[in-house]
């Protein structure tokens, strides 16, 4: 990665596999990579480069802000957070690790995925997610949804918080499709029945899909329900998840 600007700090013109930046409070840098894209490097921030290959251009961002433009194919720029790797899908986004690993990323053009051991959260431009230490990535969120609705999504992810499952569904717009997309994949069998019914309402099902499917968790109808929100096919990114990322 060659770094194109830094203020405050020793001037550095590359960084290689292996290395790391760090910015104090005064400082920031911008690093670019020709065939991948540009990372803006806030203040108070350590990232670390973990692997540059023609497939894969691995990042580690520790602690602080970075604001990532990638016109890379999807799937092959990633950051690893402490609780989950932050995969490009061919966008613009914010991402955030505070002192206490909690990672959160904001997506402004494409979309993003997290994923930590086959838990997956798919963030589209103009949404929000937070991942955990020891929980994983959390259930995505359009930034204009309801106070309500996301600190309900945020006790359920912190917690399991059964009561805010019904202050979900009562909340949810139909914008708001993709956090019950996520919250059906997320909630004990004993409720996937009304989020099911609440995500039905949304959505056009298509014919494919059963009511007694989804409650049986069947993976394939699953995705195809995320195929009806307009948001891209998730038949690809099986496809990148069958070869197995590190």
């Amino acid at each position: 990665w060659q770094v194109a600007t830094v203020s405050g700090t020793p001037s550095l013109k590359r960084l290689a596999k292996g290395e790391s930046i760090s910015t104090d409070s005064q400082s920031h840098a911008r690093l670019n990579l020709n065939d991948v894209g540009e990372v803006e490097v806030e203040p108070n921030t350590r990232l670390s480069v973990l692997a540059i290959r023609p497939d894969e251009q691995r990042l580690a961002l520790d602690h602080g802000t970075i604001h990532a433009l990638i016109w890379a194919p999807p799937g092959r720029f990633i950051v690893n957070t402490p609780s989950a790797q932050t995969v490009d899908l061919g966008c613009q986004y914010t991402l955030n690790v505070d002192a206490s690993g909690v990672g959160v990323v904001e997506v402004s053009v494409g979309w993003v995925a997290f994923e930590n051991e086959g838990r997956e959260s798919f963030i589209p431009a103009g949404a929000t997610c937070v991942t955990r230490p020891g929980k994983g990535p959390g259930i995505p969120y359009y930034q204009d949804a309801s106070a309500e609705l996301i600190s309900a999504l945020h006790r359920f992810d912190a917690d399991a918080d059964q009561p805010s499952i019904t202050v979900i569904l009562e909340k949810a717009r139909p914008r708001d499709a993709i956090s019950l997309w996520h919250l059906l994949r997320r909630v004990q069998p004993i409720d996937r029945g009304r989020v099911y019914d609440c995500l039905a309402q949304f959505i056009t099902v298509p014919g494919d899909v059963t009511r007694e499917g989804v409650l049986a968790g069947d993976p394939k109808m699953i995705d195809t329900l995320w195929n009806t929100l307009d948001l891209g096919n998730t038949s690809w990114w099986r496809m990148w998840k069958s070869r197995g990322p590190k």
